[in-house]
């Protein structure tokens, strides 16, 4: 297998593979509030009154209000658009909107199939790095963005997959959010026993289980693209970007010397995705330094965004021009 092309500066920050912890949900609960559960519980009831076409429809009106207040996300979301595509950086604020308006279509098929057991249709291009995971005999690491449908990827998987594959997620922002997201993964994890939800939330403990998870020949599948709060984080050159990227899943891979698997999700149309599984950037087995790993990884990333930019749900500023980030 050809490994995929390096390029770019890799900077670390910190070494330590500890993550987020509760500080996340810290912030303070508010029945508007853009992490609390009303809005969802809105959505959930309109969804059980209306038909699919109309929800769809006031998809783009609803996305519309919230990119307007949300002012702080909206801007950081510009910002990595402008540093993505510097050729449209004079469409940055029309490009964001589609940004938001791709989330509520992508968030409204989660809740069909969570809520309502609606059928996911699924595309998979690279069934032969879908067989050589399924059948590896030892462990893997799966490398993700925040794009398409993370949970309900993660059900395909755990369905079709024949071996257990653990996810890992962050807690949500408010705690009446979080106990929504809760029920739904533990209903998920009750449907397909081979799905194992951990939650980013116990330090360089939860780094140490994932260590010994892939050790013990089992399949993990990780964020790599956004930097919470309390994550170390790395900034990696490509091109005429630099990323700040989380620096614990490149050392995960270093110290376990697994395979490292890049897996996209990309939304079709309604409850209708493409999974995109490439070939490993790191075969396993040598040790490969985290450096050389965040390098490989955040080429890939960065070649999948610049084409499906308008599914990178990601609301912090991430990306900047090199040049800005040399000078600082």
């Amino acid at each position: 297998r050809r490994p995929y092309p390096v390029a770019g500066k890799f900077t670390p920050v910190s070494l330590r593979t500890s993550n987020i912890s509760r500080q996340a949900q810290a912030e303070p609960e508010s029945r508007l509030g853009l992490h609390g559960a009303g809005w969802t519980k809105f959505v959930l009831f309109l969804m059980r009154v209306l038909p699919t076409r109309v929800c769809v429809a006031l998809n783009t009106p609803i996305c519309l209000v919230f990119y307007l207040l949300a002012s702080e996300q909206r801007h950081a979301i510009e910002a990595n658009l402008r540093a993505l595509r510097p050729e449209r950086a004079h469409r940055a604020v029309r490009d964001g909107f589609e940004v938001f308006r791709q989330f509520g279509l992508t968030y409204l098929d989660r809740l069909w199939h969570l809520h309502f057991r609606r059928e996911v249709e699924w595309v998979i291009d690279g069934m032969g790095e879908f067989e050589a995971l399924k059948d590896a005999p030892g462990g893997a690491l799966i490398f993700t963005i925040h794009s398409g449908n993370y949970d309900i990827g993660a059900s395909l998987f755990a369905e079709k997959f024949g071996r257990p594959m653990h996810t890992v997620r962050v807690p949500e922002r408010s705690e009446s959010l979080q106990k929504i997201r809760a029920a739904e993964l533990a209903a998920e994890e009750r449907r397909h026993p081979n799905l194992k939800v951990h939650y980013n939330e116990n330090g360089e403990h939860l780094g140490l289980e994932l260590s010994r998870l892939l050790m013990d020949g089992e399949v993990v599948a990780i964020q790599g693209d956004r930097v919470m709060s309390g994550v170390s984080p790395t900034h990696v050159t490509v091109g005429h970007c630099t990323f700040e990227v989380p620096l614990g899943p490149m050392v995960l891979a270093e110290l376990t010397r697994v395979p490292c698997y890049p897996i996209f999700l990309t939304r079709l149309g309604v409850c209708r995705y493409r999974v995109t599984i490439g070939e490993p950037f790191a075969d396993g087995g040598k040790r490969v330094r985290a450096q050389e790993i965040g390098r490989r990884w955040t080429t890939v990333m960065a070649a999948h965004l610049r084409e499906h930019w308008d599914q990178w749900f990601v609301f912090e500023k991430l990306v900047q021009p090199a040049v800005e980030a040399e000078a600082r």
